[in-house]
């Protein structure tokens, strides 16, 4: 959904809360695993995936990583286009923006 946002033109700002803080931490490798049924196929981690995202986007893409929830997790350490950001700065951006998703679980 981040994506096409910004295909679309719009200055996007993706939230990670939670154990979503992890998809960006340095020390995922460029590529997951090796997959035992497409073993010659590469696929990208989450991190390469991001950084892919973030570099094409053309700065409309922000990734801000909840501080709290990072730190619980010890997820602080993320790469080097994520920002890190206190917690209480989501309301204030949802509040600024003009139209909010909110995605989440139970």
């Amino acid at each position: 959904m981040a994506e096409e946002a910004v295909r679309q033109g719009h200055q996007t700002t993706l939230w990670t809360c939670g154990y979503s803080t992890a998809l960006t931490v340095t020390g995922l490798a460029p590529t997951k695993p090796r997959n035992l049924t497409e073993w010659d196929r590469d696929y990208p981690s989450s991190a390469a995936l991001a950084t892919h995202l973030i570099d094409w986007s053309a700065g409309r893409l922000a990734w801000l990583v909840c501080r709290y929830c990072a730190e619980e997790r010890g997820a602080s350490a993320q790469i080097p286009a994520v920002r890190i950001r206190p917690p209480y700065e989501f309301v204030e951006r949802s509040r600024a923006a003009d139209v909010s998703l909110v995605l989440g679980t139970k």
